[in-house]
């Protein structure tokens, strides 16, 4: 963006429609003291259109000099010098509405002369530029301010020359002044008046306003210049901040795309610690049911366990109990057992007193034994052996086979060993 251009000959435009106010501008440019202060006064309540707009729709609007009064210098405020007042000059009467109060009745401006009139309406048209002046005899200004100008010093020398009066209420009619004209006569009187004298009033009329554009027109350059200064100072200030708001904005959307990065990396990060949180999650609830199934084994285990403690108690307690009955049925068997070793002795002594006697009778009968065996063939024996039995017929002095021994009753086999290993267990 380019900066613009002051515009410091924006003046010369317009010298060339109003080249007749062209020294007057460029001479109050240079010399005037009072430029600084021109700013800084209020500007008139009423514009210089309207101004103009009333005067021209107004009947009785007559511009105030009729004498020759030069228009108002904006170099400083109007010489105070009053001339010898005309012999043929009336009193001059006005109306001055209070802007602040309009409501209330207005004051009635008693002045020596019109002379008088146009003296006091500069001074206060420099003083007030607040107050306004709509038709020759009507008059804007403050109530304070009627009281100040009465005391002020720069309205000393005509002090004496004019005078303001309250009206009573607005219950009361108002009190009614006369219609007067530029040159203080009343409407009749100024009827009568020549073409040159109409003619001049035109001419102070055309002259006035002249001024008062020049004013304007100076015063709307001034303003332009002061204008086009501040917008290029404004845009150079928005042009830099433009700038700055550029280099802001760049760091911002750097800013949002790191955050836009970091924002999908912890989204990445989240994800990933979800599922570990649910892949853990599902572990925990394997884990656990895990767990209970464990638990109702291990449950079942002991209920197992207990239930086979129970047998096995109950099958010691039979135990012991079939072990009181074997251990008094083994108190039997040895009773038993003592009775037979006992007939067994018994036995052992009838046996020996048997043997002698077959002793003595084998040897009687030998050699009827050897005279049978000559007999052949012998009798046929029995395949089979008999405890404690032998034939008549063998022969005791050569035994054929193994030699007999007498065998006892204890040196048998028992018929049922499964008792002596119970025995034993």
């Amino acid at each position: 963006m380019s900066r613009p251009q002051s515009m410091p000959d924006f003046a010369a435009l317009l010298d060339s429609s109003t080249s007749m106010f062209e020294k007057r501008i460029h001479s109050r440019r240079q010399t005037s003291p009072e430029r600084k202060n021109v700013h800084l006064r209020k500007k008139p309540s009423l514009s210089l259109a309207a101004g103009l707009i009333m005067n021209n729709e107004s009947p009785r609007s007559m511009l105030p000099p009729a004498s020759p009064v030069k228009p108002r210098s904006r170099e400083g405020p109007p010489s105070v010098g009053i001339e010898e007042q005309q012999e043929d000059e009336d009193m001059f009467y006005a109306y001055a509405l209070r802007s602040d109060v309009p409501n209330f009745p207005p004051y009635i401006l008693t002045f020596a002369s019109i002379t008088v009139c146009s003296r006091w309406w500069a001074f206060v048209k420099h003083e007030y530029p607040e107050s306004a002046r709509p038709s020759l005899q009507f008059f804007v200004v403050r109530s304070d301010h009627l009281e100040t100008i009465r005391d002020d010093s720069k309205f000393y020398e005509i002090h004496n020359r004019w005078f303001y009066t309250a009206q009573a209420s607005t219950a009361s009619s108002p009190t009614m002044i006369p219609v007067q004209t530029s040159k203080s006569a009343s409407a009749a009187t100024s009827q009568q008046a020549t073409g040159d004298n109409t003619t001049m009033a035109a001419m102070e009329r055309l002259t006035e306003k002249l001024d008062r554009l020049a004013g304007i027109v100076e015063k709307n350059v001034e303003q332009i210049h002061a204008l086009s200064v501040a917008q290029s100072a404004g845009l150079q200030h928005m042009q830099e901040i433009n700038e700055s708001n550029s280099s802001q904005i760049k760091a911002i959307g750097d800013a949002q795309l790191k955050l836009q990065a970091l924002v999908d990396q912890n989204a990445s990060h989240y994800i990933a610690l979800s599922n570990t949180s649910f892949q853990s999650h599902e572990q925990t609830r394997k884990s656990q049911q895990q767990t209970k199934v464990s638990q109702d084994q291990t449950r079942k285990a002991q209920d197992e366990t207990r239930d086979i403690l129970k047998t096995t108690i109950a099958q010691l307690q039979t135990l012991s109990h079939n072990q009181v009955q074997l251990s008094q049925t083994c108190e039997g068997i040895m009773r038993s057992v003592e009775s037979l070793s006992n007939s067994v002795v018994q036995l052992n002594s009838t046996t020996a007193i048997s043997d002698t006697a077959s002793v003595q009778s084998i040897n009687s009968t030998a050699p009827s034994t050897a005279l049978a065996r000559r007999i052949s063939p012998g009798p046929r024996k029995l395949n089979r052996r008999i405890k404690g039995v032998w034939y008549e017929y063998d022969d005791p002095c050569t035994p054929s086979g193994t030699p007999r021994r007498r065998v006892d009753y204890l040196d048998t086999p028992p018929k049922s060993p499964i008792v002596f290993k119970n025995v034993r267990a």
